[in-house]
Protein backbone atom coordinates (compact mmCIF):
# COMPACT_ATOMS: atom_id res chain seq x y z
CA UNK A 1 0.00 0.00 0.00
CA UNK A 2 2.50 2.70 0.99
CA UNK A 3 4.28 1.76 -2.54
CA UNK A 4 1.50 2.48 -4.48
CA UNK A 5 0.70 5.13 -2.88
CA UNK A 6 4.32 6.55 -3.38
CA UNK A 7 3.78 5.39 -6.98
CA UNK A 8 1.02 7.76 -7.05
CA UNK A 9 3.44 10.49 -5.69
CA UNK A 10 5.86 10.35 -8.40
CA UNK A 11 2.91 10.53 -11.09
CA UNK A 12 1.67 13.52 -9.18
CA UNK A 13 4.77 15.26 -9.82
CA UNK A 14 5.24 14.05 -13.35
CA UNK A 15 1.96 15.09 -13.93
CA UNK A 16 2.52 19.01 -12.53
CA UNK A 17 5.82 18.97 -14.83
CA UNK A 18 4.75 17.21 -17.76
CA UNK A 19 3.95 20.95 -19.73
CA UNK A 20 0.34 22.85 -20.15
CA UNK A 21 -1.33 19.82 -21.36
CA UNK A 22 -0.48 17.87 -18.39
CA UNK A 23 -3.73 17.61 -16.48
CA UNK A 24 -3.36 17.94 -12.90
CA UNK A 25 -5.00 15.01 -10.79
CA UNK A 26 -7.84 15.59 -8.40
CA UNK A 27 -7.32 14.11 -4.40
CA UNK A 28 -9.84 11.07 -3.69
CA UNK A 29 -13.59 11.94 -3.93
CA UNK A 30 -14.75 8.89 -1.77
CA UNK A 31 -17.95 8.38 -3.94
CA UNK A 32 -19.25 5.59 -2.11
CA UNK A 33 -18.37 7.27 1.61
CA UNK A 34 -21.20 6.52 4.54
CA UNK A 35 -20.47 10.43 5.54
CA UNK A 36 -22.21 9.70 9.16
CA UNK A 37 -19.73 7.09 9.56
CA UNK A 38 -16.69 8.78 8.71
CA UNK A 39 -17.86 11.96 10.73
CA UNK A 40 -18.34 9.81 14.20
CA UNK A 41 -14.96 8.27 13.89
CA UNK A 42 -13.47 11.03 12.26
CA UNK A 43 -14.20 13.18 15.48
CA UNK A 44 -13.70 10.29 17.54
CA UNK A 45 -10.02 9.82 17.23
CA UNK A 46 -10.05 13.60 17.19
CA UNK A 47 -11.21 13.98 20.94
CA UNK A 48 -8.71 11.11 21.88
CA UNK A 49 -6.25 12.40 20.11
CA UNK A 50 -6.62 15.55 22.10
CA UNK A 51 -3.44 17.97 22.22
CA UNK A 52 -0.13 15.11 22.82
CA UNK A 53 -1.30 13.37 19.81
CA UNK A 54 -2.83 15.49 17.33
CA UNK A 55 0.17 14.68 14.82
CA UNK A 56 -0.52 11.01 14.60
CA UNK A 57 -4.53 11.83 14.54
CA UNK A 58 -3.76 14.03 11.49
CA UNK A 59 -1.48 12.07 9.38
CA UNK A 60 -3.67 8.49 10.17
CA UNK A 61 -6.77 10.16 9.79
CA UNK A 62 -6.82 12.58 7.64
CA UNK A 63 -3.39 13.02 5.13
CA UNK A 64 -2.39 9.83 4.82
CA UNK A 65 -6.30 8.72 3.54
CA UNK A 66 -7.77 12.36 2.05
CA UNK A 67 -3.68 13.41 0.89
CA UNK A 68 -2.14 10.23 -0.17
CA UNK A 69 0.05 12.02 -3.46
CA UNK A 70 1.54 14.04 -0.28
CA UNK A 71 2.06 11.45 2.37
CA UNK A 72 3.35 9.45 -0.03
CA UNK A 73 6.38 12.01 -0.18
CA UNK A 74 7.30 11.58 3.44
CA UNK A 75 8.28 7.76 2.53
CA UNK A 76 10.25 9.03 -0.30
CA UNK A 77 13.41 6.96 -0.04
CA UNK A 78 15.73 9.74 0.47
CA UNK A 79 18.85 9.32 2.44
CA UNK A 80 19.08 10.64 5.52
CA UNK A 81 21.84 10.29 8.17
CA UNK A 82 21.67 7.54 10.76
CA UNK A 83 21.38 8.81 14.56
CA UNK A 84 21.79 6.90 18.01
CA UNK A 85 18.24 7.71 19.36
CA UNK A 86 18.39 6.11 23.01
CA UNK A 87 21.61 5.14 24.93
CA UNK A 88 21.41 1.45 23.59
CA UNK A 89 19.44 2.43 20.08
CA UNK A 90 20.29 3.72 17.42
CA UNK A 91 18.54 4.56 13.47
CA UNK A 92 20.06 3.15 10.35
CA UNK A 93 17.34 3.90 7.79
CA UNK A 94 16.40 5.66 4.98
CA UNK A 95 13.10 7.73 4.16
CA UNK A 96 10.88 4.80 2.82
CA UNK A 97 11.95 2.42 5.79
CA UNK A 98 13.18 2.15 8.67
CA UNK A 99 16.18 0.04 10.00
CA UNK A 100 17.13 0.15 13.94
CA UNK A 101 20.39 -1.22 15.99
CA UNK A 102 19.48 -2.64 19.48
CA UNK A 103 22.74 -2.49 21.41
CA UNK A 104 23.01 -5.17 24.09
CA UNK A 105 25.91 -7.00 26.20
CA UNK A 106 25.57 -10.08 24.08
CA UNK A 107 26.03 -8.12 20.72
CA UNK A 108 24.09 -5.89 18.16
CA UNK A 109 20.31 -6.34 17.58
CA UNK A 110 18.89 -5.26 14.01
CA UNK A 111 15.42 -4.68 13.29
CA UNK A 112 14.42 -4.89 10.09
CA UNK A 113 16.55 -4.69 7.04
CA UNK A 114 15.73 -2.38 4.23
CA UNK A 115 14.49 -3.10 0.94
CA UNK A 116 17.68 -5.70 -0.40
CA UNK A 117 21.28 -6.62 -0.07
CA UNK A 118 22.30 -3.19 -1.55
CA UNK A 119 20.44 -0.71 0.90
CA UNK A 120 22.04 -3.30 3.64
CA UNK A 121 25.52 -2.46 2.86
CA UNK A 122 25.17 0.42 1.62
CA UNK A 123 22.75 2.16 3.95
CA UNK A 124 22.34 -0.31 7.36
CA UNK A 125 25.76 -1.91 7.55
CA UNK A 126 27.40 2.17 6.55
CA UNK A 127 25.04 3.91 9.19
CA UNK A 128 26.37 1.57 11.57
CA UNK A 129 29.82 2.06 11.13
CA UNK A 130 29.60 6.49 10.84
CA UNK A 131 28.00 5.79 14.41
CA UNK A 132 30.56 4.12 15.77
CA UNK A 133 29.27 0.22 15.59
CA UNK A 134 30.72 -2.97 14.23
CA UNK A 135 29.11 -4.74 11.56
CA UNK A 136 31.06 -7.85 12.93
CA UNK A 137 29.29 -7.43 16.37
CA UNK A 138 25.52 -8.34 14.49
CA UNK A 139 24.37 -11.17 16.24
CA UNK A 140 20.60 -10.89 15.14
CA UNK A 141 18.32 -9.85 12.84
CA UNK A 142 14.60 -9.17 13.63
CA UNK A 143 12.02 -8.92 10.76
CA UNK A 144 9.01 -7.83 11.96
CA UNK A 145 7.21 -8.77 9.15
CA UNK A 146 7.45 -10.34 5.66
CA UNK A 147 6.64 -7.70 3.61
CA UNK A 148 9.89 -6.85 0.88
CA UNK A 149 10.75 -3.65 2.51
CA UNK A 150 11.40 -5.34 6.03
CA UNK A 151 13.51 -8.31 4.83
CA UNK A 152 15.44 -7.46 1.75
CA UNK A 153 18.66 -7.11 3.24
CA UNK A 154 18.21 -9.92 5.58
CA UNK A 155 20.11 -12.16 3.85
CA UNK A 156 23.20 -10.13 3.47
CA UNK A 157 23.31 -9.64 7.20
CA UNK A 158 22.68 -13.24 7.71
CA UNK A 159 25.37 -14.35 5.20
CA UNK A 160 28.17 -11.67 5.47
CA UNK A 161 27.49 -11.82 9.73
CA UNK A 162 26.35 -15.14 10.62
CA UNK A 163 23.63 -13.20 12.34
CA UNK A 164 20.89 -15.03 13.14
CA UNK A 165 17.11 -14.12 11.60
CA UNK A 166 14.03 -14.03 14.00
CA UNK A 167 10.38 -13.89 12.98
CA UNK A 168 6.79 -14.80 13.66
CA UNK A 169 5.66 -18.19 12.03
CA UNK A 170 3.30 -16.66 9.76
CA UNK A 171 6.38 -14.54 8.71
CA UNK A 172 8.36 -17.67 7.80
CA UNK A 173 5.65 -19.65 5.98
CA UNK A 174 5.85 -16.35 4.02
CA UNK A 175 9.33 -16.24 3.03
CA UNK A 176 9.84 -19.51 2.03
CA UNK A 177 8.21 -18.49 -1.30
CA UNK A 178 10.10 -15.25 -1.70
CA UNK A 179 13.10 -14.53 -4.28
CA UNK A 180 16.15 -13.51 -1.57
CA UNK A 181 14.53 -14.38 1.67
CA UNK A 182 17.12 -15.44 4.30
CA UNK A 183 17.18 -19.15 5.37
CA UNK A 184 14.97 -19.52 8.33
CA UNK A 185 16.88 -19.68 11.87
CA UNK A 186 14.55 -18.49 15.08
CA UNK A 187 10.68 -18.63 15.42
CA UNK A 188 9.16 -16.19 16.88
CA UNK A 189 5.78 -17.17 18.98
CA UNK A 190 2.80 -14.91 20.23
CA UNK A 191 3.91 -14.19 24.33
CA UNK A 192 7.30 -15.19 23.74
CA UNK A 193 10.11 -13.72 26.18
CA UNK A 194 13.81 -13.84 24.33
CA UNK A 195 16.33 -12.53 26.38
CA UNK A 196 19.81 -11.39 24.41
CA UNK A 197 22.49 -10.37 26.34
CA UNK A 198 20.94 -7.22 29.12
CA UNK A 199 17.81 -6.76 26.52
CA UNK A 200 14.44 -9.07 27.25
CA UNK A 201 12.27 -8.19 24.48
CA UNK A 202 8.37 -9.16 24.67
CA UNK A 203 6.96 -10.49 21.43
CA UNK A 204 3.41 -10.41 20.32
CA UNK A 205 1.42 -11.22 16.92
CA UNK A 206 -0.14 -8.46 15.82
CA UNK A 207 -1.61 -9.13 12.01
CA UNK A 208 -2.86 -7.01 10.37
CA UNK A 209 -0.67 -5.26 7.70
CA UNK A 210 0.69 -8.73 7.20
CA UNK A 211 -0.43 -12.05 8.45
CA UNK A 212 2.98 -12.34 10.30
CA UNK A 213 3.09 -8.84 11.79
CA UNK A 214 5.08 -9.11 15.10
CA UNK A 215 5.30 -6.14 17.67
CA UNK A 216 8.65 -5.89 20.29
CA UNK A 217 8.53 -4.62 23.75
CA UNK A 218 11.96 -3.91 25.22
CA UNK A 219 13.47 -1.53 27.86
CA UNK A 220 15.87 1.70 26.27
CA UNK A 221 17.30 4.62 28.39
CA UNK A 222 17.51 8.09 27.78
CA UNK A 223 21.00 9.05 29.37
CA UNK A 224 20.35 5.97 32.41
CA UNK A 225 16.49 7.30 32.71
CA UNK A 226 15.00 3.91 32.03
CA UNK A 227 11.78 3.44 29.21
CA UNK A 228 9.57 0.78 27.99
CA UNK A 229 9.76 0.84 24.26
CA UNK A 230 7.19 -0.63 21.84
CA UNK A 231 8.48 -1.19 18.12
CA UNK A 232 5.69 -1.70 15.74
CA UNK A 233 5.98 -3.48 12.54
CA UNK A 234 3.95 -0.83 9.99
CA UNK A 235 0.40 0.43 11.07
CA UNK A 236 -0.73 1.16 7.58
CA UNK A 237 -4.59 0.60 7.04
CA UNK A 238 -5.66 -2.58 4.84
CA UNK A 239 -7.50 -2.77 1.73
CA UNK A 240 -10.02 -5.44 2.31
CA UNK A 241 -12.91 -4.74 5.30
CA UNK A 242 -11.79 -8.24 6.58
CA UNK A 243 -8.05 -6.85 7.24
CA UNK A 244 -9.04 -3.27 8.69
CA UNK A 245 -10.98 -5.48 11.09
CA UNK A 246 -7.74 -8.10 11.62
CA UNK A 247 -5.99 -4.70 12.56
CA UNK A 248 -8.27 -3.27 15.06
CA UNK A 249 -8.48 -6.88 16.70
CA UNK A 250 -4.97 -6.40 16.70
CA UNK A 251 -4.76 -3.34 18.24
CA UNK A 252 -7.22 -3.57 20.84
CA UNK A 253 -5.17 -6.84 22.01
CA UNK A 254 -1.69 -4.62 22.18
CA UNK A 255 -3.16 -1.63 23.92
CA UNK A 256 -3.91 -4.69 27.04
CA UNK A 257 -0.35 -5.55 26.34
CA UNK A 258 1.48 -2.53 25.89
CA UNK A 259 -0.16 -1.01 28.86
CA UNK A 260 0.44 -4.27 30.94
CA UNK A 261 4.38 -3.41 30.31
CA UNK A 262 4.20 0.60 30.86
CA UNK A 263 5.06 1.09 26.93
CA UNK A 264 5.72 5.32 26.70
CA UNK A 265 7.84 5.10 23.60
CA UNK A 266 6.52 4.81 19.73
CA UNK A 267 8.95 2.94 17.62
CA UNK A 268 7.50 1.88 14.27
CA UNK A 269 9.18 0.61 10.78
CA UNK A 270 8.04 3.54 9.01
CA UNK A 271 9.39 7.47 9.85
CA UNK A 272 6.02 8.57 9.27
CA UNK A 273 4.22 6.79 11.49
CA UNK A 274 6.68 7.35 14.64
CA UNK A 275 7.57 10.56 13.63
CA UNK A 276 11.04 10.44 12.61
CA UNK A 277 11.16 12.62 9.92
CA UNK A 278 10.60 15.01 12.88
CA UNK A 279 12.23 13.68 15.82
CA UNK A 280 15.42 13.71 14.34
CA UNK A 281 15.98 17.15 14.01
CA UNK A 282 14.11 18.08 17.28
CA UNK A 283 17.29 14.94 18.62
CA UNK A 284 19.81 16.90 16.67
CA UNK A 285 18.75 20.09 18.64
CA UNK A 286 17.67 19.42 21.92
CA UNK A 287 18.51 21.71 24.63
CA UNK A 288 20.32 20.78 27.93
CA UNK A 289 20.56 22.87 30.70
CA UNK A 290 23.71 24.68 31.38
CA UNK A 291 25.41 21.82 33.31
CA UNK A 292 26.92 19.12 31.46
CA UNK A 293 24.06 16.34 29.95
CA UNK A 294 24.29 13.38 32.41
CA UNK A 295 20.71 12.29 33.00
CA UNK A 296 17.43 12.98 31.47
CA UNK A 297 16.89 15.26 33.97
CA UNK A 298 19.40 17.94 32.75
CA UNK A 299 17.84 18.29 28.91
CA UNK A 300 15.26 21.29 29.03
CA UNK A 301 13.71 19.66 25.96
CA UNK A 302 11.58 16.25 25.83
CA UNK A 303 12.59 13.38 24.22
CA UNK A 304 10.80 13.08 20.98
CA UNK A 305 10.42 9.75 20.88
CA UNK A 306 9.15 9.84 24.26
CA UNK A 307 5.23 9.99 25.56
CA UNK A 308 5.29 10.96 28.85
CA UNK A 309 1.49 11.32 29.38
CA UNK A 310 0.15 8.44 30.73
CA UNK A 311 -1.65 6.17 28.75
CA UNK A 312 -0.56 8.46 25.65
CA UNK A 313 0.46 5.18 24.14
CA UNK A 314 -2.39 3.22 24.52
CA UNK A 315 -4.45 6.47 23.10
CA UNK A 316 -2.22 6.73 20.38
CA UNK A 317 -3.24 3.04 19.65
CA UNK A 318 -7.21 3.85 19.87
CA UNK A 319 -6.68 6.60 17.44
CA UNK A 320 -5.03 4.15 14.60
CA UNK A 321 -7.92 1.59 15.46
CA UNK A 322 -10.52 4.87 14.95
CA UNK A 323 -9.03 6.14 11.74
CA UNK A 324 -9.37 2.36 10.03
CA UNK A 325 -12.86 2.59 10.67
CA UNK A 326 -12.39 6.70 9.15
CA UNK A 327 -10.86 4.62 6.07
CA UNK A 328 -13.67 1.85 6.15
CA UNK A 329 -16.55 4.66 6.03
CA UNK A 330 -14.76 5.96 2.92
CA UNK A 331 -14.87 3.32 1.30
CA UNK A 332 -18.33 2.57 2.10
CA UNK A 333 -16.97 -0.80 3.74
CA UNK A 334 -19.57 -1.35 7.06
CA UNK A 335 -17.49 -2.79 10.18
CA UNK A 336 -18.47 -4.41 13.03
CA UNK A 337 -18.39 -2.81 16.24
Amino acid sequence: MRFHRLAAALAFGAALTGGAAAQTPSIPTFPNAIHADVAEHLNQARIIAGKENRQHFYRACIYSQVYPMYAASAQAPYLMPPIQVFDQVYWVGQGAISAWVVKTSAGLVVIDSLNNASQAQTILVAGMVKLGLNPADIKYVLLTNENADHIGGAKYLQETYGAKVMASAPAWAAMASAAGAPMQDIVLYDGQRSTIGDVTFDFTLTPGVTAGALTAIFPVSDKGTRRMAAFHSGLAIPDSAEGKMTQIDSLAKFATVSQAAGVNVLMSAYGSEDLSVYGHDLLRHRRAFSRAPKSAADFQDPHPYVMAASGQYQRFLQIISECTRVAAARNGQVLPR
